[in-house]
């Protein structure tokens, strides 16, 4: 599932990047800073890449999620500090969602 969730966040960070025309372009490497201090990447950037992502794990893996809550917000360990942290943190929603789905069925 790691494979399918980065091949989501590296395609919704294409279509950010192509949607910002000179802008900071947005690396795909796990360690690349997202909301990290210094990381350059505005709060619009930052809206558009989450939903990007939402919008890519619905139509390719089916999956309907959200991924900025207030419970996301108030984690002890930021989920959106770097592209492979928020991998992990996608992963964890989604499996997250794939358990509670399951016990509803």
């Amino acid at each position: 599932m790691r494979d399918d969730i980065l091949s989501v966040i590296f395609a919704a960070i294409d279509e950010v990047n192509d949607q910002s025309a000179g802008g900071l372009k947005i690396q795909k490497d796990l360690d690349t800073p997202l909301l990290a201090r210094g990381s350059g990447l505005d709060s619009l950037v930052f809206v558009n890449l989450i939903v990007a992502i939402e919008g890519h794990l619905e139509t390719t893996l089916g999956l309907s999620v959200v991924l900025v809550d207030e419970d996301s917000m108030s984690l002890q360990e930021a989920p959106f500090r770097t592209v492979g942290s928020l991998a992990t943190y996608v992963e964890a929603v989604v499996a997250k969602q794939s358990t509670t789905t399951q016990t509803a069925d």
